[in-house]
């Protein structure tokens, strides 16, 4: 919601304050892979992933590190899961995802409303950050798999407004390999959903120095939703240069676009409460409201070397430029506020424009010492991003009766300039991590990040400037036990920090911050059956409230606090060469710990965060005497309610939905049919909106996906 602080403010000043493995192994073909190690690009095998368990992630240590022997909670969503369940957005893949809950698809793409253990995840490409996701954060295209790092992880990533207070969701791209290949496909669905795309690869010269890789993809869709047709695209080319034997050099470029009116969601009273009920198909506004959109244009660089069998370096580059157009007609109130059953309309208009600068570097080495075997890692990090931002809003323009609308007030672009801001944010720093494993029995992990952050807000409007200047060390510590080979046990703290971007305070800012306590298993045991199971509590810091003082409701404090706690669990199940079976479920007490002045209460439970959540996938591959290439697959999901606001006024009913696939691979040809929501489940989500309101879950939908590989 950061793009709606300045219209925020304008709402509160009107409504009041805003609350806004060991065990059976499957065989697998023997493909090659080619995937990114947080900083550093790798070539894998594909004894990486066995079936839908995956044995090795890079994003929590930035090293080629077991999963077993990481001391935190991390899961991942390789690729063969996302082709097979057919998944459209990164919200649909975070449903295999404990403690996780995805932003709609429908969203603007420059809101973050992904959360992890109660608190916004911050979403990386490739381990670097992608500053209000701009563009098509949901093309898959270009997507080798995604890693779900759960609480803080200070230590390794920075860039943005700063570093990652509940969690990181690193989308991993695909590269290039040796291998030469053209696959072509695409996606129909319901409400007239096609998406087209392609994904070459093709070494440039015979010794598989000079290899290239592009990947693409064109999505246009209606919706359930009246007046909602979206159009997003990403192109995605990369260019690697090696020497096959220590050097690597890659760039990888991005562009990207996303378009599409507005959707702002539905308010509680109408939807979820109230006497009447709101068409759960509204699109609130003037239905001839020009598309907003957001894109952006990237390239990356990164340059790994190994200069011996211990010392390897690896600095990757980033410069991307962006921008963010909305229109939109607004209400900015959960109950009617002109009477009976109607709302006041506002027409707004916010332009944004984005230069991104980051870099980052590390050194590895990997030595012995004594009975401990070490990885260390030494590395500093650097972002600028410097934004304009110019909100004009209008009204109300007029009122709508949504019980039974009828002619819209006509939207014109709003000439009234309520708030602008020319921003610069800088992130910096240097880090240092141990990991030394003992007897090939205890894993140790230890590290310390200097981190600094900068945030240079300044408004002609608001006749103000300020600035925040936070210098704070950020350690993580975590050990991991392995009580016999199949089972282990784990501990781990760790911190974050963060700015606030489009915030501004009556007192001294100060950026949030965020610790977490991890405790669980990991295990692998007969019959492959492996997952974990943690225990964990982030407490949050500094979170911006609006001051009550300010009859505008233009400026805040940054006294909020915040605490999750709870359990959550993943398991995988792969008997044998059949069965795929993959099993979740989250347990997340998340609340305020401090009351709101003239607001929430402390108790009260975070917005948009489901207490129970859960879901379970089963797959089966026929075998090759009987429908050769054929494989299905079906699964749950459930969801108590969560609370719309931070008042806890209103709160959406508990769900539970039903998915299935069935599917065809042979000889490079693969089709596969999903079906989505099968038993067509109406039930309302939260909306992370400017009003905090709701949106009506997708009804049942059949996407049908071809490609063949040549």
């Amino acid at each position: 919601m950061r793009h709606w602080k300045f219209v925020l403010a304008i709402s509160t000043s009107l409504t009041g304050p805003a609350f806004s493995q060991e065990g059976p192994v499957i065989e697998l073909e023997p493909i090659v892979i080619q995937g990114s190690k947080g900083d550093r690009v790798v070539t894998t095998t594909a004894g990486d992933v066995d079936g839908y368990r995956a044995l090795t992630a890079t994003s929590a240590t930035l090293t080629e590190t077991p999963l077993r022997q990481v001391p935190q909670s991390i899961e991942v969503v390789p690729r063969n899961i996302l082709d097979d369940q057919g998944v459209t957005s990164i919200g649909d893949a975070l449903k295999n995802v404990s403690g996780t809950v995805g932003q709609s698809a429908l969203q603007t793409p420059v809101y973050n409303s992904n959360y992890i253990r109660g608190f916004i995840a911050e979403q990386y490409l490739d381990g670097m950050a992608t500053y209000l996701t701009s563009g098509d954060p949901n093309s898959f295209a270009d997507v080798e798999r995604i890693e779900v790092l759960k609480g803080p992880n200070s230590i390794l990533y920075g860039g943005g407004s700063g570093t990652p207070l509940g969690g990181v969701i690193n989308v991993i791209s695909k590269l290039p390999t040796a291998d030469r290949f053209f696959e072509i496909g695409g996606t129909v669905g319901s409400e007239g959903y096609y998406a087209p795309y392609f994904d070459i690869n093709q070494p440039l010269n015979n010794e598989g120095t000079v290899l290239f890789r592009g990947t693409g993809t064109y999505v246009r869709s209606g919706s359930e939703i009246d007046v909602i047709d979206t159009k997003r695209y990403s192109i995605n080319p990369t260019l690697t240069l090696t020497n096959n034997a220590d050097t690597t050099f890659t760039l990888q470029g991005r562009i990207s676009r996303w378009e599409q009116p507005e959707y702002q969601g539905l308010p509680a009273w109408g939807t979820i409460a109230g006497p009447f009920r709101v068409d759960r198909d509204l699109f609130i506004g003037d239905p001839n409201v020009p598309d907003s959109h957001s894109e952006t244009k990237s390239i990356t660089a990164t340059l790994e070397h190994e200069f011996n069998d211990t010392w390897s370096s690896s600095t990757k580059l980033r410069y991307g430029q962006s921008s963010y157009s909305q229109l939109s007609q607004l209400i900015i109130s959960n109950t009617p506020d002109a009477g009976g059953s109607s709302w006041s309309l506002h027409n707004t208009n916010i332009e944004e424009d984005r230069k991104e600068f980051s870099i980052s570097s590390h050194l590895q080495a990997k030595f012995s010492s004594g009975v401990f075997e070490n990885n260390l890692l030494l590395g500093a990090d650097y972002s600028r991003i410097s934004e304009t931002n110019n909100v004009f809003f209008s009204g109300p323009i007029g009122t709508i009766n949504l019980d039974a609308p009828d002619m819209w007030p006509p939207f014109a672009r709003p000439f009234e300039e309520t708030s602008d801001a020319d921003n610069v944010y800088r992130t910096l720093g240097a880090y240092a991590q141990l990991q030394s494993t003992a007897a090939d029995r205890l894993h140790l992990l230890a590290g310390v990040r200097i981190a600094r952050l900068e945030i240079d807000q300044s408004s002609s409007i608001k006749l103000r400037s300020d600035y925040t200047g936070k210098t704070k060390l950020l350690p993580r510590i975590g050990a991991v036990f392995d009580l016999t080979d199949q089972l282990s046990a784990f501990a781990s703290y760790s911190e974050g920090m963060r700015g606030n971007p489009f915030y501004f305070y009556s007192g001294t800012a100060a950026p949030e911050t965020s610790k977490q306590y991890e405790a669980g298993f990991k295990f692998d045991l007969d019959y492959g059956l492996s997952g974990s199971a943690a225990v964990f509590q982030i407490e949050r810091s500094n979170v911006p409230v609006p001051d009550p003082s300010d009859p505008y409701g233009l400026t805040n404090l940054a006294i909020g606090q915040q605490r999750s706690r709870g359990f959550d669990t993943e398991l995988t199940w792969q008997p044998d060469d059949h069965w795929k079976v993959m099993a979740n479920y989250a347990y997340v007490d998340a609340e305020l710990t401090k009351d709101i002045p003239g607001g929430a209460q402390s108790g009260n439970k975070l917005n948009n965060v489901p207490r129970h959540s859960g879901g379970l996938w089963v797959d089966y591959t026929f075998g090759d005497d009987v429908l050769k290439g054929w494989s299905t697959g079906a699964g749950l999901h459930a969801a108590s309610g969560a609370p719309v606001d931070l008042a806890n006024t209103y709160r959406t009913e508990s769900y539970v939905t039903a998915d299935a696939a069935i599917r065809y691979k042979h000889n490079g040809f693969s089709a596969n049919l999903a079906v989505k929501n099968l038993t067509d489940e109406k039930y309302y989500l939260p909306y992370t909106y400017l009003i905090g309101g709701v949106a009506a879950a997708q009804g049942r939908s059949f996407y049908l996906t071809v490609s063949q590989r040549f």
